[in-house]
């Protein structure tokens, strides 16, 4: 038996009701593009910090390819060598490249409403983080960075996943201007 279009007697299906506008949550407007950059002693300092890495990384591997051969060169041949060094190598090249790549990608901006960030070299990140969810804002300095006159902002959030943000590489000057204008913008009282 075959179904059949509907007769007269039956009415056509009824459009939905429509919603009135105010009905309607409002759009939020999109975020603002991060456009601010890190300072750029960021990148003597990624660089400093890089080599010292790559120093200790290389003396572990060094003393273990010695440890390796001493005990096992019998057993292990050439191998810990062939493998120690190409990791040596590539993180040398790494230390060489990354400073120069991370700096050009990482990008920044404070507003009335919103702090926008944006980096990475292999896994790019964005993060828009409302002001209102901050929780609180802390400036870290080490010593290498009181060296080159940097500091980094932590911002904490309200919430567990990803409960603090870092921004590195700021002179010093800016992150206390930054750190204020986050708080002032919060309701914070600053001093």
């Amino acid at each position: 038996m075959s179904e059949s279009a509907p007769g007269p007697d039956v009415p056509p299906p009824s459009p939905e009701p429509a919603v009135p506008p105010a009905a309607l949550p409002a759009e939020e407007p999109p975020a603002p593009e991060a456009t601010e950059r890190l300072d750029q002693r960021v990148v003597v300092y990624w660089y400093v910090t890089g080599i010292v890495g790559l120093v200790v990384v290389g003396g572990v591997l060094a003393t273990a390819v010695w440890f390796l051969e001493l005990r096992f060169a019998e057993l292990l041949g050439p191998w810990p060598r062939a493998v120690a060094w190409p990791l040596i190598a590539l993180l040398a090249l790494w230390t060489l490249i990354s400073p120069p790549l991370a700096y050009a990608l990482w990008r920044f901006t404070v507003t009335d409403r919103l702090l926008v960030a944006r980096n990475g070299i292999l896994f790019h990140e964005e993060k828009v983080i409302p002001i209102t969810r901050l929780q609180h804002v802390d400036l870290t300095r080490g010593p290498v960075e009181r060296v080159f006159g940097l500091a980094t902002l932590v911002v904490y959030t309200a919430g567990t996943m990803g409960a603090y943000f870092r921004l590195p590489g700021l002179a010093a000057g800016r992150a206390r201007e930054l750190r204020d204008t986050i708080l002032v913008r919060r309701g914070d009282d600053v001093v």
